[in-house]
């Protein structure tokens, strides 16, 4: 196909076929990508080990690389860190690159909380192997910021396990879940020590455990855009924590409106709108 660009896998499939024009937009192939990763992680004397997931039709690529580096959320909560890629040619995916970890305790998977550890690039560029040389080299440079962040996380409060709740719905991230209240509640029961006085971090913990151990036959490269959504509860977007109250707050006042607008909307628990109530008065909302 002299005319065309496209993507190709290692069994000589090919997918992602389009116009060869640079103006219009650039296939990156994903072997590339994994080598300059690679290439990156050897300048920083790191041993990467990992996984990658490729839709069917190869035009997504998730990948998560351990580097054998660990923080610590406590000293009883260690955290194994590395990178997530995620890669795609539908039209409309870009090449990110993010901090990803996975909690020892309990295998929970994490991803994008801190927004300084992020780099991307869209498809009307043609590969840039510098992002990925400067996402190895951020991430390795980062413990104390991320272990920093992650204690910030323990100090901030929501004001109680249904606002909690009602955060986590707020992501987005009840789709990937079957049954989105119980299995939230499951991970909530092993994540959160005092229900009245859930954490920032817990609750994120919450969403994370529910995404790796309560969902079924949903892939990684589908996946990873849950941990993204999950991750709102550590990050704002510009690379700061979030303040519970303004999160807590836009969660019940997003999920009162929707209550209201649609008399009929199904509670997401018995007794949700006693606490939707109690919840809109300690905001001062009124809708």
């Amino acid at each position: 196909m002299p005319y065309r660009d496209s993507l190709w896998t290692d069994d000589g499939r090919t997918t992602g076929v389009v116009s060869s024009s640079e103006d219009f937009y650039n296939i990156i192939q994903y072997g590339d990508i994994l080598e300059t990763v690679g290439d990156a992680a050897e300048q920083n004397g790191l041993d990467p080990a990992g996984s990658v997931s490729m839709s069917p039709t190869a035009h997504k690529m998730s990948a998560d690389i351990d580097f054998g580096t660990e923080v610590y959320a406590n000293q009883d909560d260690p955290i194994s860190l590395g990178l997530k890629i995620q890669s795609g040619h539908s039209g409309f995916h870009a090449l990110k690159y993010d901090v990803g970890a996975e909690r020892q305790v309990c295998s929970n998977g994490m991803t994008a909380f801190i927004s300084d550890l992020h780099f991307e690039q869209s498809h009307g560029d043609s590969f840039r192997p510098g992002l990925a040389y400067n996402a190895v080299d951020a991430i390795v440079e980062s413990p104390a910021e991320i272990e920093h962040r992650l204690a910030q996380a323990q100090n901030r409060e929501l004001m109680n396990q249904d606002e909690a709740l009602l955060v986590l719905l707020d992501t987005g991230i009840d789709r990937y879940l079957e049954d989105p209240v119980p299995d939230l509640l499951n991970a909530m029961h092993s994540e959160v020590d005092d229900p009245e006085n859930p954490t920032l971090w817990e609750t994120y913990n919450t969403g994370t455990r529910a995404l790796t151990h309560h969902t079924q036959d949903i892939p990684d490269y589908d996946l990873a855009t849950g941990f993204e959504q999950v991750s709102q509860l550590l990050e704002t977007g510009s690379n700061q924590l979030p303040n519970p109250e303004i999160l807590g707050q836009s969660a019940v006042s997003n999920r009162s409106r929707q209550v209201i607008e649609h008399g009929n909307a199904e509670p997401y628990w018995e007794g949700e709108r006693e606490s939707l109530r109690e919840l809109m008065q300690e905001h001062e909302i009124t809708v």
